[in-house]
């Protein structure tokens, strides 16, 4: 993939996690500040919404932006979607959410595709910078989540920081789309590798939302989960290409597995077995990129939008997340989750060695 702006190929992901993060943070902030201030029924509903539009809206956004093949018009739109959340959500908290959200989709399929673009097209794709992107949202959420409810004021702070990054991107050069004509596919090979990877990524999203739920007993449990999902996926991009994606996953998601059975009780062991979850974010994410390699955003929005919310259904769609946790501690999802899980990224794997031999589709 070509690489067209003026700086390091770490740099644009840098950049946009930093935008990630910070858009997380406020999106976390403003949802529990608001949560505080209103009855359930309107936070759970203002939740649903913004949930619909920032992880459901990837989808058509990384369509449109695919379509248009070029970043500039979306990356400006979405750090000015979040400037005027801010401000506008101290005027009125719902306009100020829901248009955090409309920001959220944009940020997250537009910073995956710059990650993609660019990386040089003569190497191999790497994962690191997927990392360097990905890894900041879920602790800004985190802390987001935190100060919304101890420093009502503080969101206020984060408002020259977001007009410095989008002076920052407003003045980068963003990479460009690759623009040599699509081969022939076929196209029931993509098909299967998608769905296999979506598979993985909805089943892992899954497990992260149970065990979030479960440190919500623990002082600063969710504080200390969000750390580790952050620097999981960190040490996951580097070690994934340090010593290979398939031998990588093929030690952390069994030690994961183990972790969640015997540390049900002890945050720490949950905390290390999160780490060793979410480290595969970025690999997914690369795998995702492989598969549609003219279609970065779309890629994007499959890998970080369509797969959260799907895993969101079955904890938060029922009204009754209790269940979900009490089978996660008598082994029932844990365990299924976990070989589902499994299977899915084996079948995932193997489509894409079928893929390598068959040539490119």
């Amino acid at each position: 993939m070509q690489h067209t702006g003026t700086t390091s190929k770490i740099a644009q992901p840098l950049l946009w996690g930093m935008v990630h993060g910070l858009n997380d943070f406020s999106a976390g902030f403003m949802l529990s500040y608001y949560a505080l201030r209103h009855n359930p029924s309107q936070s759970f509903l203002l939740l649903i919404i913004y949930t619909i539009i920032g992880f459901g809206g990837q989808l058509p956004c990384g369509f449109w932006i695919d379509r248009a093949k070029n970043l500039r018009p979306f990356a400006h739109s979405s750090a000015a979607f979040l400037l005027a959340a801010i401000p506008l959500f101290y005027l009125q908290p719902e306009a100020g959410i829901i248009m955090s959200g409309f920001a959220s989709a944009l940020i997250h399929v537009t910073g995956g595709a710059v990650c993609f673009l660019s990386q040089p097209q003569e190497q191999k794709m790497k994962s690191t910078p997927l990392a360097i992107f990905t890894a900041p949202g879920v602790l800004g959420l985190t802390l987001g989540g935190l100060t919304g409810k101890l420093y009502p004021g503080l969101l206020w702070m984060a408002l020259p920081i977001v007009l410095l990054l989008f002076v920052l991107i407003s003045r980068e050069r963003l990479p460009e789309f690759i623009q040599e004509p699509q081969k022939p596919a076929a196209l029931d090979t993509h098909d299967y590798i998608m769905m296999g990877l979506l598979l993985v990524m909805c089943f892992r999203s899954f497990v992260f939302d149970v065990i979030n739920q479960v440190a919500l007993q623990y002082e600063f449990g969710v504080v200390i989960i969000g750390l580790s999902a952050f620097a999981g996926k960190i040490i996951g991009g580097l070690l994934a290409d340090r010593i290979g994606y398939k031998k990588y996953v093929y030690i952390s998601l069994p030690l994961a597995l183990l972790l969640f059975q015997l540390g049900k009780d002890n945050l720490y062991a949950l905390a290390t077995g999160i780490a060793f979850l979410q480290s595969s974010v970025p690999i997914t994410l690369l795998l995702m990129g492989r598969s549609l390699p003219l279609h970065p955003a779309t890629a994007s929005a499959f890998s970080l939008g369509a797969s959260i919310l799907l895993a969101g259904l079955p904890v938060y769609g029922l009204g009754n997340s209790a269940t979900v946790i009490n089978g996660f501690r008598n082994n029932y999802y844990s365990i299924a989750v976990m070989i589902v899980l499994m299977l899915a990224w084996i079948i995932s794997e193997r489509m894409m060695m079928r893929k390598k031999i068959s040539g490119p589709v």
